[in-house]
C-alpha cells in the first residue's frame, strides 16, 4: 500500500469517528469506487407468512426475516454474520448461497459485477452446515478421498487427487487423525474441532470460489473454535470469499475477521472491518466504553433500541446514510411509556459520575414493533439508562488488522437496482404514488415535489431524514445473468462413474457395520429352524398336508416382508449426508438410488438363499428349489425398495416403522390367503391388485401345485377348516382316476390366475421399480434443503 492510499485510509478511519453527522460519509458515496469485486448483494428481502392470535381471532401477518439488506463480501476475505439470536443470520446466509426457493427471495446476488443464478452458485461455491453430517464408519483420509473422487472430473487422475488430499489434511492440520475412524456416539473417534475441520475439507476439496459456513465453531471448545477460523481464514487467503455466521466470537477469532455483517430482526445494522466500529458507534453518539469489546456492545446497543418504543430504525439509518440521531434517540426509551414524571438519576460509580434526564420526544406509530402497538401519548419520558464494561477485553486495536476501509455498499433504500439474479426484485419500500418518510423525533413530513428522483437530506436540526420514492431502475448495462450450462457440465463426473464411487462408498459401510447385515441373517436362519421344527415334513402326497404347505407358504413371504423393516432408519440417517452433498452438485440423485439397490443386491440373494436352503431340505417340500429361491430374491429387492420410499417420505424412523408395519399387514389382509378375490367387496379390490404379498405367494403355491403331476390322497372334508373352503376342480382333474385331488385345483380354489412363476415374479419386480422410480422423485424434488 502506499503512502498516499494509506492517507486517504486513515482520513476515511478518521471520519468515521468524529462526532459530526454531516461528515460521516454515506454508504452510497463509498459503493462507487469498487463496482464489480466479489459477491454483491443488493435489496435482499424475504418474508413469511405467520399466524397470531389477537383479540382472541387467529389473523395471517406477513413477517420480513430479511428486510433490504445491500452490501458485499470480497475475495480473499472472511465476512462473518453476526446478531443476537432471532437476527436472521442463517437466513441470510442461506438467501446469498441461493437456499431459498425462487420467488421467495427478493433483490439480486452478483459475483464480481454479473448476476448469477442457482445453479451457477451450485456450481461455484460450497455450503458447511452447522450439524457435521458425516459417515462414522469411514477414517478421514477415506472421506476426502470420496469427496475428490465426486467433486473433481476424470481428467484429474487417481495420484493427484491423493495429492491434493494430503495437501488438504496437511493445511488442515488433520495428518495425525487421517487414519481414524470418524466415530459417532456410539463409536469413538475424531474429535469435535477435527471433525468440523473434515466439514469443511470435503466441501473445499474443489477449491471453490465461495464458501459458505453455517456456525463452524458451534459446539467448540475456545482453543478448537480458534483453530477452525484460523484454518478457514487461510483458505480465504487462498482467493477465495468466504462468508459464515458466527455467534461470539472470542477476541482471538474476532482478530481473524476482515469483515463483520451485523443484524438484528432482519435489518442491517452495520457492515464494514471490526477496526471501524468503534468509530461507527462513536459517530452513532455511542461512545465504546473503555475496556470494553465493541461487538459486544454493539449487540448491547442493540437490545436497549429493539427493547424501547423507538426500535432499531435509528441504528438501521446512521448504517445507511450516517445520518446521526439526536440526544433524545441516543438512550432508547423503554417500553413501559405510562411513568411520565421527568427522572433526573445521579450515580456515583468509581468517581464517575453519570446524570440523565428524561427529554420529552415526539414518535410516528408506523414505525413502533406490531407486538409494542398500544395507546400511548406523543410526549413519553425516557427512563435513566446506564451502559457499563462487561468484558475484561481491551479495545480491538487497528494495528492487528489490515486498514480495511469502510466503503462497503451499506444499501440505501432508493438506489437503483439490478434486473434480479434468480428471483424478481420487490424491494419492500416505497409504494408507487406515496412518499415514504423516516421520521425521528421532532420532524414533519414533507412530500417529495420529484417522485421519481431519490433524495436523501436531513433537517436543520440533524433530527430528521427523509427517504424520498426511488428512480425507475436503469436496465441500460443490463448483463445476462452467469448460469451453468455456460461454464460447464453441471456434474463433474459422468453418471457410471458415480454409480461406482458411490457404490464403493456404500459397499465400505455396509462391511464397516456388519449388523446392518448380520441381524437380518441372524433372524432368517433362526426362523428357518423353527419353521422347519414346526411343520415338520411337508413331503407328504395327502390332503391333510395342503393347508400345511400354504401356512408355511403365507408365512414365509410375511416374514421377509417384515424382516426388512430394520432398512427404515437407512435413509433417514443418511437424508442429511446426501442433501448436503446434492445440494451443490456432488451427484446425481439417480446414481444414489441406483447405487443403493446394487450394493445390496448380494446380500439379498445370500439371505435368500440362507432361508430356502434349511426350509427347502428340512421339510422336504415338492416345490423348485431354483424358484423357491428366485422368488424369495425378488420379494427382498420389492420390499426393500417400498420401505426406502416411506423412508424418504416419513419425518423420523418411528413414523417410519408404524407406516411399514400398518401397509404390509394390509399388503397381507388382501393378498388372497384370508379374503380370495372373489370375496374382497368391489370397493376395495384395488388393494387385492397392489398388494406387494399378493404375487410372490401366488408364486409359491404355482411352484407347488401347478400342474397335475401331483395326486394328493385321503378325504375332502380334512381340509376344512383351512385356506381352501369349498373346493374347485381344474379341468386338468381326471374323475376317473383314483385322485381325490390335485395340485391345479388347489391353484383354481384360491382364485389364482396367472399361473405363471415367471409372471408373478416380473410383475413383483416391476413394483420393485416402481418403487424405487417414486424413492427417486422424493430424493430428487423433495428432499433439498431449501427454504420455500
Amino acid at each position: 500500500m502506499t503512502s498516499g492510499q494509506t492517507g486517504r485510509n486513515r482520513s476515511l478511519e478518521s471520519l468515521m469517528v468524529m462526532d459530526k453527522p454531516a461528515m460521516v460519509p454515506t454508504a452510497h458515496a463509498l459503493h462507487k469506487g469498487i463496482s464489480g469485486q466479489g459477491l454483491e448483494f443488493e435489496n435482499l428481502s424475504y418474508s413469511v407468512l405467520k399466524k397470531q392470535k389477537k383479540d382472541g381471532v387467529w389473523i395471517t401477518k406477513e413477517a420480513y426475516l430479511l428486510n433490504d439488506i445491500s452490501g458485499r463480501a470480497l475475495r480473499g476475505q472472511v465476512t462473518a454474520i453476526m446478531g443476537p439470536s432471532g437476527a436472521g443470520k442463517s437466513t441470510f446466509l442461506d438467501a446469498l448461497a441461493g437456499r431459498i426457493a425462487q420467488g421467495s427471495l427478493e433483490g439480486s446476488v452478483s459475483i464480481n459485477g454479473r448476476p448469477v443464478t442457482t445453479s451457477y452458485m451450485k456450481k461455484v461455491s460450497s455450503y458447511v452446515m452447522q450439524e457435521d453430517q458425516l459417515f462414522p464408519m469411514l477414517t478421514v483420509f477415506e472421506t476426502f478421498m470420496f469427496a475428490a473422487e465426486v467433486r473433481l472430473p476424470p481428467s484429474v487422475s487417481r495420484s493427484e487427487k491423493r495429492r491434493r488430499v494430503h495437501e488438504l489434511l496437511d493445511q488442515l492440520g488433520l495428518q495425525s487423525a487421517a487414519h481414524t475412524y470418524i466415530g459417532d456416539e456410539g463409536r469413538r473417534g475424531v474429535s469435535g474441532g477435527e471433525r468440523r475441520r473434515v466439514s469443511i475439507g470435503i466441501d473445499i476439496i474443489h477449491k471453490p470460489s465461495l464458501l459458505f459456513l453455517d456456525e463452524p465453531t458451534s459446539g467448540l471448545d475456545s482453543s478448537s473454535a480458534f483453530s477452525v477460523v484460523d484454518k478457514v481464514k487461510d483458505i480465504a487467503k487462498g482467493g477465495s470469499i468466504v462468508l459464515m455466521t458466527i455467534h461470539q466470537p472470542s477476541f482471538r477469532i474476532q482478530m481473524l475477521l476482515d469483515q463483520i455483517v451485523v443484524l438484528a430482526r432482519g435489518r442491517l445494522i452495520y457492515l464494514g472491518s471490526p477496526t471501524s466500529l468503534p468509530g461507527h458507534l462513536a459517530g452513532f453518539g455511542r461512545q465504546v466504553p473503555d475496556g470494553e469489546n465493541s461487538i459486544e456492545y454493539l449487540l448491547d446497543v442493540i437490545k436497549e433500541y429493539d427493547g424501547s418504543t423507538i426500535g432499531l430504525e435509528p441504528l438501521v439509518a446512521f448504517q445507511r446514510a450516517g445520518i446521526k440521531p439526536e440526544l433524545a434517540a441516543r438512550t432508547p426509551v423503554p417500553k413501559t411509556p405510562h411513568q411520565r414524571p421527568k427522572v433526573t438519576k445521579v450515580i456515583n460509580l468509581q468517581s464517575v459520575q453519570f446524570s440523565f434526564s428524561g427529554i420529552a420526544h415526539g414518535h410516528d406509530p408506523s414505525y413502533v414493533e406490531d407486538d409494542d402497538q398500544e395507546e400511548f401519548d406523543n410526549s413519553l419520558e425516557r427512563k435513566s439508562h446506564v451502559s457499563m464494561a462487561s468484558s475484561a477485553y481491551p479495545r480491538l486495536a487497528s494495528h492487528f488488522y489490515k486498514d480495511f476501509p469502510a466503503w462497503i455498499y451499506h444499501g440505501v433504500k432508493g438506489t437503483p437496482q439490478r434486473r434480479p439474479s434468480w428471483t424478481p426484485a420487490r424491494t419492500p419500500g416505497p409504494t408507487p404514488g406515496k412518499t415514504p418518510i423516516v421520521t425521528h423525533n421532532r420532524g414533519t413530513r414533507k412530500p417529495n415535489p420529484n417522485p421519481k428522483t431519490p433524495v436523501y437530506h436531513r433537517g436543520q436540526d440533524h433530527h430528521h431524514l427523509e427517504i424520498e420514492a426511488p428512480r425507475e431502475p436503469d436496465y441500460s448495462h443490463y448483463q445476462a445473468p452467469m448460469d451453468a450450462p455456460d461454464h460447464g457440465p453441471k456434474f463433474a463426473n459422468p453418471f457410471l462413474r458415480e454409480v461406482v464411487v458411490l457404490s464403493w462408498r456404500t459397499m465400505l459401510n455396509v462391511i464397516r457395520t456388519p449388523e446392518l447385515f448380520l441381524s437380518r441373517e441372524i433372524v432368517l436362519t433362526v426362523m428357518a429352524l423353527i419353521l422347519s421344527t414346526l411343520f415338520g415334513s411337508l413331503h407328504d402326497l395327502h390332503v391333510k398336508t395342503i393347508n400345511k404347505i400354504m401356512n408355511f407358504y403365507i408365512f414365509s413371504v410375511c416374514l421377509i416382508f417384515f424382516s426388512s423393516n430394520d432398512a427404515v432408519p437407512t435413509f433417514i440417517q443418511e437424508r442429511f449426508i446426501f442433501i448436503r452433498e446434492t445440494s451443490h452438485n456432488a451427484y446425481r440423485a439417480s446414481s444414489y438410488v441406483i447405487s443403493s439397490l446394487l450394493v445390496y443386491l448380494p446380500f439379498f440373494a445370500v439371505q435368500a438363499i440362507t432361508f430356502a436352503l434349511i426350509t427347502h431340505f428340512m421339510l422336504r417340500l415338492n416345490s423348485n428349489m431354483f424358484y423357491f429361491w428366485l422368488i424369495l430374491y425378488a420379494s427382498l429387492i420389492t420390499t426393500n425398495s417400498y420401505v426406502m420410499l416411506v423412508s424418504a417420505l416419513v419425518p423420523s424412523y418411528i413414523t417410519g416403522y408404524a407406516v411399514v408395519i400398518a401397509t404390509t399387514a394390509l399388503f397381507f389382509l388382501t393378498c388372497g390367503f384370508f379374503l380370495k378375490r372373489t370375496k374382497i367387496p368391489i370397493y376395495w379390490k384395488w388393494l387385492h391388485y397392489i398388494s406387494a404379498i399378493k404375487y410372490p405367494f401366488e408364486a409359491l403355491l404355482t411352484n407347488e401345485f401347478k400342474g397335475a403331476r401331483h395326486c394328493y390322497k385321503g378325504n375332502l372334508a380334512d381340509l376344512s377348516p383351512g385356506p381352501l373352503g369349498q373346493v374347485k376342480f381344474s379341468s386338468l382333474h381326471n374323475t376317473s382316476d383314483n385322485c381325490p385331488l390335485i395340485g391345479q385345483d388347489v391353484l383354481e380354489t384360491m382364485d389364482i390366475q396367472i399361473g405363471s412363476i415367471w409372471l408373478d415374479v416380473a410383475i413383483l419386480l416391476a413394483w420393485g421399480v416402481l418403487y424405487r422410480l417414486f424413492f427417486y422423485v422424493v430424493v430428487r424434488f423433495y428432499s433439498k434443503n431449501q427454504r420455500k
